[in-house]
């Protein structure tokens, strides 16, 4: 390599196969990326096996119910209680992380709306696999964009891997089993004599033959051992991921956009949304009356309309604020205070759209009533406001020694889905259509009888706040459910238990 002067530290040669090291040029590595790796800390025990055995017999219980319940939740937990047993000694961050995945799952009983279910099922395991994941270094918030999709591929590497992981003890075992071959002979020689003399018995005797009629399920057998594997195969992974060699610290791509293509990207960004801004302005004038009559809407129509694409801007340019940050070089002091001053003027101005787009909303729902995809575009609006005023402050250099910006954004999104769940949003719903009823005295019965059990008891609260010709209605929609319940316990769930009782108490 003595035809090549070296620039700087780090120093590539032509070839790719030496770096230069500030003394001399050194082999670069072969070895796989610590997120590609497979390498274990340690091995599996029987009592890693046995976990995954019962969580797989206990994932069977919960998927043949067909609806979330009681038995999903006992999965979970045993799951979180295995991580933390297998993967001691577990650090605190992780074992908060297992913690808040528990308190996650543990929604599965209490709460039956679907706008709930779901994200909290996204939660528990994202909030278990960063727990298994962050178990011997790293941090929540200290985790790049890069560094959270190394973690991704690594945990999804160990998820495949897992079943062959817990395997071990009995591959370890095989020893102890040769022992135990001239008993299996026997067994192989008795079962076709065991097999003759139980025909010819039973052909003799019914009540014999009796003995032999298992009425056995064939296709739901094949369910259950597919449902078994299924939770065997994601808690054998999890398991894997606590006990892997986690990836080191990554960090961005060694090629960077240059400084001058992402601030004319930003001027671009910026223009647009002053654009808009001025278009609000002139709208709320009345100096684009003509303009609106001409498209056939009053003021009243434009107001209320666009709020969905508003918010799709929004998360849009977080995604774009985001990516040009992390790949633009800005090696001069005056070009990394143009991207400031551009990358804050656009949060700004995309906050006037949030704003926009919650204030359309809201009079949307002056007029036609409430939603769950509504209330949803009213929560994640405000949410996304937040996650803007966190971006803003990871720009102007908060905190700049830790990577804190998508673990702060997750923790507000996994406060505020926990938040959701304490306040029931289908009853929130409820609520603000009785209200809405009270001025307009009309109500969307066909809608809320498409909602949960957690809106039933709310139904049947608020009738009394209805007019009379509204209460039928809400009734209808209440009473429609059954009267009784008796489900298995793998299904029990607390709100259709107490949606049940309300019926009978006001149906």
């Amino acid at each position: 390599m003595a035809d090549v002067t070296p620039t700087h530290v780090g120093q590539l040669s032509p070839d790719g196969r030496w770096r230069w090291d500030g003394a001399a040029w050194r082999p670069v590595a072969t070895d796989l990326p610590a997120w590609a790796s497979t390498k274990l800390r340690s091995t599996a025990t029987w009592a890693a096996l046995a976990f995954v055995v019962a969580t797989g017999l206990l994932a069977d219980q919960a998927l043949r119910t067909g609806k979330f319940g009681l038995a999903a939740s006992v999965t979970f937990l045993i799951g979180a209680f295995a991580l933390v047993w297998v993967g001691r000694p577990m650090r605190v961050e992780s074992r908060i992380l297992v913690a808040i995945g528990a308190v996650f799952a543990a929604w599965f009983s209490l709460r039956a709306s679907p706008w709930l279910l779901w994200p909290d099922l996204i939660a528990a395991l994202v909030m278990l696999g960063a727990a298994a994941s962050l178990d011997v270094r790293g941090s929540v918030y200290d985790l790049g964009a890069i560094d959270a999709l190394a973690r991704s591929v690594h945990g999804m590497i160990q998820l495949f891997a897992g079943i062959a992981f817990v395997a071990r003890p009995i591959l370890r075992a095989r020893n102890r089993v040769s022992s135990a071959i001239p008993f299996a002979r026997g067994v192989l020689i008795a079962l076709p004599i065991a097999a003759l003399l139980a025909g010819l018995l039973a052909a003799a005797d019914p009540v014999f033959a009796s003995f032999f009629n298992l009425n056995i399920d064939l296709g739901q057998l094949l369910l259950d051992v597919s449902f078994v594997a299924v939770g065997s195969f994601v808690a054998a992974g999890l398991l894997r991921l606590a006990l892997a060699e986690p990836p080191d610290r990554v960090d961005g791509p060694a090629w960077r956009l240059g400084a001058t293509e992402a601030l004319v990207v930003l001027a671009v960004l910026d223009a647009v949304f002053l654009a808009f801004a001025l278009a609000q302005v002139m709208a709320a004038s009345g100096a684009a009356a003509e303009t609106l009559k001409s498209a056939g809407l009053t003021y009243s129509d434009y107001a209320r309309s666009g709020f969905f694409q508003l918010l799709w801007v929004s998360g849009i340019t977080l995604a774009l604020l985001i990516i040009f940050s992390r790949i633009s070089a800005f090696k001069e002091p005056k070009t990394r205070l143009a991207f400031l001053v551009l990358a804050e003027c656009a949060i700004a101005l995309t906050l006037m759209i949030v704003v926009v787009a919650f204030r359309r909303l809201n009079l949307y729902e002056e007029a036609y009533g409430f939603t769950m995809l509504r209330l949803y575009s009213h929560v994640f609006a405000v949410w996304i406001g937040l996650v803007f005023l966190l971006l803003a402050a990871d720009f102007i250099g908060l905190w700049r020694h830790r990577r804190w910006f998508i673990g702060a954004a997750a923790t507000t999104a996994a406060a505020v889905l926990l938040a959701l769940n304490v306040a029931s949003p289908e009853a929130i719903v409820v609520a603000l259509n009785t209200n809405h009823a009270q001025i307009t005295h009309k109500i969307d019965g066909a809608y809320l009888a498409e909602l949960s059990s957690d809106a039933t008891p709310a139904l049947l609260a608020s009738r009394e706040e209805l007019d009379s010709g509204l209460r039928k209605q809400v009734t209808d929609a209440a009473c429609a459910g059954p009267r009784s319940y008796s489900p298995p316990v793998a299904a029990f769930n607390w709100a259709d238990a107490q949606a049940t009782a309300a019926r009978q108490a006001g149906c």
